[in-house]
């Protein structure tokens, strides 16, 4: 690893609740794997929901924006201020180098700072590894126990054979299988069958007990993001009965898979085989290049080698630190 310098270079700065609503989108556009939890209708999502008030920074380079981050904060008894930073900050690919990543995250420490009173944690958008480690510890963060956050990216950008050709041959197979079981497709561009697919959501969440965005969080981001075409929801219908469904949340040029369903007659079909690959295909047609599939968990095995069976690259990220 490259020798960090001893402060932040005084060309990188972070310019807070400055810049316009364009200039946010522009910078979140300009990441390919950019994240939900740092979209605009997101931050709305919390504020409204759970009370978190969002701050907006733009990261500049000699001037130029080359990144973005979302701060959210809430007082807890009207003294703790709590600070959450998730999957952040986001830097523009030709600006992701080690000096610009440096500078920011000691620039974040140094704004938000730990203490009785002052409660912060960061989830930070780094690969897990000692190369991060060394940066965070350097910047002024501690590890945090626990795992980091483990998920699968797909690249949308090559063609639709391309994407097929890249599909595990067991994945492809059952995509096979459900393109031969009469299944139609519904897709909803702009969230309006959510109630449907929440209502079965929510059942299956409390059946199996896995954890998971609340459904009045969902119903808010798909307020907050449908009118930006963020918002999909695929629903698969054996004749004219609903029996798979899946949302989509887009942000930027990139999306991610958020919640999905299946029925005993879906997972008959392999339903869900079907639809991820037709979202894919729809994703892509509106300019997606990028999917998170929206994390792996060591209770769902099952799901996780579904995720796994499309070829994506699989990442873990550096975990939570303080």
């Amino acid at each position: 690893m490259s020798t960090l310098p001893d402060e932040p270079p005084p060309d990188i700065s972070i310019r807070w609740d400055e810049g316009r609503i364009s200039e946010w989108y522009g910078a979140l556009a300009a990441v390919p794997r950019s994240t939900l939890t740092q979209s605009f209708g997101y931050a709305h999502a919390m504020m409204t929901v759970e009370r978190w008030k969002p701050r907006l920074g733009l990261v500049e380079r000699d001037g130029a924006t080359v990144g973005m981050v979302m701060v959210l904060q809430k007082r807890l008894l009207r003294l703790v201020r709590v600070t959450r930073i998730h999957r952040a900050p986001l830097l523009v690919p030709e600006a992701d180098d080690l000096r610009t990543r440096a500078a920011v995250y000691r620039l974040l420490r140094l704004k938000y700072p730990s203490g009785p009173t002052r409660w912060t944690s960061i989830i930070p958008e780094l690969p897990a590894g000692p190369e991060s480690e060394t940066l965070l510890r350097w910047a002024g963060w501690r590890r945090q126990p626990g795992p980091g956050y483990r998920t699968i990216w797909l690249d949308l950008e090559p063609d639709e054979a391309a994407l097929r050709k890249g599909l595990d041959q067991k994945w492809r197979n059952a995509l096979s299988k459900a393109e031969r079981s009469g299944l139609t497709v519904e897709i909803d561009r702009s969230g309006e069958t959510l109630p449907w697919l929440l209502d079965r959501y929510n059942t299956d969440r409390a059946e199996r007990q896995y954890r998971g965005a609340s459904a009045k969080l969902l119903t808010r981001l798909r307020t907050a993001l449908h009118k930006d075409g963020d918002v999909l929801v695929m629903r698969a219908l054996d004749g004219s009965e609903p029996i798979a469904g899946m949302l989509f949340l887009g942000h930027g040029r990139a999306a991610t898979y958020q919640v999905g369903w299946s029925g005993p007659r879906g997972r008959e079909t392999n339903a869900h085989h079907l639809l991820l690959w037709r979202a894919m295909l729809e994703l892509k047609s509106r300019g997606r290049t990028r999917l998170d599939l929206g994390g792996l968990t060591p209770k769902a095995e099952g799901v996780n080698r579904f995720k796994r069976g499309l070829g994506g690259e699989e990442v873990e990220l550096a975990g939570v630190w303080s």
